[in-house]
């Protein structure tokens, strides 16, 4: 078989057969190569099927539905129409991160797109430093759930310690970084002040709330936790968000911890890590996705 032809069906992402830097120019130079038309290689037709739905979805991205409505990515940019609900509170919520200073805020800040920046037809694009993927659809080994749960709760420790509630933790406003273990959170909804009142939550997931946070209606760390946890237990396999079908076929200790309340976000973390370290063998696993 054509070595180039070989290695886009091996492929399991664009970037693994092009430089996305000159991606018209090599895109043209492939499929030029490849083509049926062209190409009598036995595997040419599967080739360049795969090399046109990647150039559709890096130049279109691909569909998502999140609390406000419909948003696409492409691995690289998310796109957000000016026709959501909401959008303007996410990205004066995004902005208002990006503009703090301090030593823990810098360091944070990985934790979010690099840039927003304002489209012609007043939608926003956020750009990724690097390839970022929706949770949304996702089951993960549980090696990898062990880094995403952990990420999670790094990011709400850091979000209780300055004084907020993200309040919207789901598979669609967080991404995962497969190339170095990160995450990105892409929506800001549902933002507030601890121990504020709160006004919105996110309908698809109501399920995911603690009754206690949804009759109070008081912002509460409580809600970024169990969300995260709920986040795990639905990238185990468990669209529900609900751990306890996972009892007898994982780790008895890492369930227990999903299915325990929390009320401190730091002491979470801190008892999340101890978890990992009695349970589990450390080292960087590959994700390839």
């Amino acid at each position: 078989m054509n070595a180039l032809i070989c290695k886009i069906n091996k492929a399991n992402k664009i970037e693994e057969v092009l430089n996305l830097a000159h991606f018209k120019t090599e895109f043209n130079a492939i499929v030029k190569q490849i083509h049926p038309d062209y190409c009598t290689d036995a595997g040419a037709v599967e080739a360049t099927a795969k090399m046109n739905i990647w150039k559709h979805q890096y130049e279109n991205g691909k569909p998502f539905t999140d609390d406000a409505g419909v948003f696409k990515t492409n691995g690289y940019w998310a796109h957000f129409s000016s026709a959501l609900p909401n959008l303007t509170v996410s990205v004066n919520n995004y902005n208002k991160f990006q503009q703090l200073r301090s030593d823990a805020d810098v360091h944070f800040r990985k934790y979010l797109p690099k840039e927003c920046r304002r489209q012609t037809d007043g939608a926003f694009r956020f750009l990724f430093e690097k390839r970022a993927i929706p949770l949304s659809g996702l089951q993960l080994p549980q090696e990898h759930v062990n880094w995403v749960l952990n990420r999670l709760l790094e990011y709400i420790a850091y979000l209780s310690q300055s004084g907020f509630v993200h309040g919207g933790l789901n598979p669609e406003s967080v991404f995962i970084v497969p190339e170095d273990h990160g995450i990105q959170v892409v929506s800001f909804y549902h933002l507030a002040k601890k121990n504020s009142s709160i006004h919105t939550v996110s309908g698809r997931y109501m399920n995911w709330y603690p009754a206690q946070v949804l009759k109070t209606k008081i912002a509460s760390p409580v809600t970024d936790l169990e969300c995260a946890k709920r986040i795990a237990a639905y990238l185990l396999g468990d669209a529900s968000g609900n751990a306890v079908k996972f009892r007898k076929t994982h780790n008895e200790d890492f369930i227990n911890f999903l299915l325990t309340r929390h009320d401190d976000a730091y002491q979470c973390l801190t008892q999340y890590r101890q978890l990992l370290r009695r349970n589990f063998k450390t080292g960087f696993y590959s994700l390839t996705i």
